[in-house]
C-alpha cells in the first residue's frame, strides 16, 4: 500500500532527478563550436574613382587593392549577415590630428570630406589611412560601437559579434603627417571608450572566461569557452595587432588579466585563447589543429581584391574548411565589376556548425 501511495511522487522524483542530472551533464553549443562570416576594414569607402587612377600611375597594386566599399555597419550585421568587424583605430587626444584641413594633398585631387565635425573631436578615429584612404562609413570608435550597440539591442538574442581593433600609428605615405604613436594609457583609453558604450557584462572578456583558472590558456583547455546561449546578445572583442602594441597591451597582464580584448600571442603563452592566422591556405594545417584544441581563430578568405577580380574561390574555400571561427572578406556580397564572388554559407544562414570543433 505504501508503494501505491508513494508510486506518483517516487516516480516523480525520480524523473525530476534524471532530468537535473541529463541537464547538469548535458554539454550545450559553445561559441568556439560555430563559424561566423566578417569584413575586413568594415567601415571601408573607396575614393572616387579619380583619385584611384592617380594612385595607379604611381602604383597599381595599391589602388587595386583599395577599392572595394563596404555598406554601413548596421546593414552588414542586417541585411548580409556579418557577426564580426575589423575595424582601423587612430589615437588622437587632442583632436583634429585627421582632419582634412590639416592634411597635405598628396594625389593633387580632393576626396569628399566626411564627418568634418567628427574629426575635429578628441577620441579615437576609424579610418585606413590618414594621408590617401581615409574615407570611412563611421568616423569614430565611439560612432562605430553605438551603431553595434544599438543594432544589438533590438536583436537581443543575436549570436556574439566579435570586433577586432587594429591600433594604428604609422602610415606607409612618406610624406604624410604622421599618426599619434600608441602608448599603454592610449591604448587604456580605446578600453574605456569601449566601456563607455557596452556594459561590462555584456562583454565577453578574457576575465570571463578565466574563471578560477590561473591563466586563460588553462581555462580554454581544460574548461573551454562559454556557452552560445549564454553569450547571445553580447560581443567581443580582439587586438588585431602583434610585435611592440600587442606587447605593451599585455605587459603585467600575460594572461589578460583586467584586459578587455583578447590577444593573439604565442600558443603556448598564459594569455593564448584567440589567434590571427590571415593566410588559410599557408596556415590551414596549424588553424585546424589550434581549433581542434579549442582555441579561436581569424582567418581571411580574399585580400587586395585578388580573389574577387579572378572569381578565385580557393584561398575562400581553404578558409572555411579549416575550422577558423571567424572568416573576414571584403565581399559579404559580390562587386559585380568584378565577378561573382562572395563569401557566404548556403542557404543564406548566419552562422552553421564549425567543420572542425563543432558538436556532431
Amino acid at each position: 500500500m505504501a508503494l501505491v501511495r508513494f508510486g506518483t511522487t517516487a516516480v516523480l522524483s525520480i524523473l525530476i532527478s534524471i532530468t537535473w542530472s541529463f541537464a547538469e551533464n548535458k554539454v550545450s553549443t559553445r561559441i568556439n563550436q560555430i563559424q561566423l562570416i566578417g569584413t575586413h576594414n568594415s567601415y571601408h569607402i573607396a575614393l572616387p574613382e579619380k583619385n584611384l587612377k592617380r594612385i595607379g600611375i604611381i602604383n597599381r597594386g595599391l589602388k587595386d587593392s583599395l577599392e572595394y566599399t563596404h555598406r554601413p555597419l548596421t546593414e552588414q550585421l542586417q541585411m548580409l549577415g556579418v557577426r564580426h568587424f575589423e575595424l582601423d583605430v587612430f589615437a588622437d587626444p587632442k583632436g583634429g590630428h585627421y582632419s582634412r584641413k590639416k592634411a597635405p594633398n598628396l594625389l593633387g585631387l580632393n576626396a569628399p570630406v566626411m564627418f568634418s565635425k567628427e574629426m575635429e573631436k578628441p577620441g579615437f578615429k576609424v579610418l585606413h589611412d590618414s594621408a590617401v584612404d581615409y574615407l570611412s562609413t563611421t568616423p569614430t570608435l565611439i560612432s562605430a560601437l553605438k551603431e553595434i550597440k544599438a543594432w544589438s539591442e533590438k536583436t537581443p538574442s543575436h549570436v556574439p559579434i566579435f570586433i577586432l581593433l587594429e591600433m594604428k600609428d604609422k602610415s606607409p605615405v612618406p610624406l604624410a603627417k604622421k599618426p599619434v604613436p600608441f602608448n599603454r594609457s592610449l591604448l587604456e583609453g580605446v578600453e574605456k571608450e569601449i566601456l563607455s558604450v557596452f556594459k561590462r557584462e555584456r562583454i565577453i572578456s578574457p576575465d570571463s572566461v578565466r574563471g578560477k583558472f590561473k591563466t586563460l590558456r588553462e581555462s580554454i583547455l581544460k574548461r573551454g569557452w562559454p556557452s552560445l546561449d549564454s553569450a547571445r546578445g553580447k560581443v567581443m572583442f580582439g587586438l588585431d595587432n602583434g610585435g611592440r602594441i600587442r606587447d605593451m597591451y599585455v605587459a603585467k597582464n600575460l594572461s589578460l588579466q583586467g584586459r578587455l580584448l583578447f590577444a593573439s600571442v604565442g600558443e603556448n603563452d598564459p594569455g593564448a585563447a584567440f589567434f590571427k592566422l590571415n593566410d588559410p591556405i599557408r596556415s590551414h594545417a596549424q588553424i585546424k589543429r589550434l581549433v581542434k584544441s579549442g582555441f579561436m581563430v581569424r582567418t581571411r578568405a580574399d585580400s587586395d581584391t585578388q580573389e574577387a577580380r579572378k572569381n578565385d574561390t580557393s584561398r575562400r574555400d581553404k578558409a572555411l574548411s579549416s575550422g577558423a571561427q571567424f572568416v573576414s572578406t571584403d565581399y559579404p556580397e559580390p562587386n559585380e565589376k568584378f565577378s561573382q564572388y562572395r563569401v557566404q554559407f548556403s542557404n543564406n544562414i548566419i552562422y552553421r556548425k564549425n567543420p572542425i570543433s563543432g558538436k556532431e
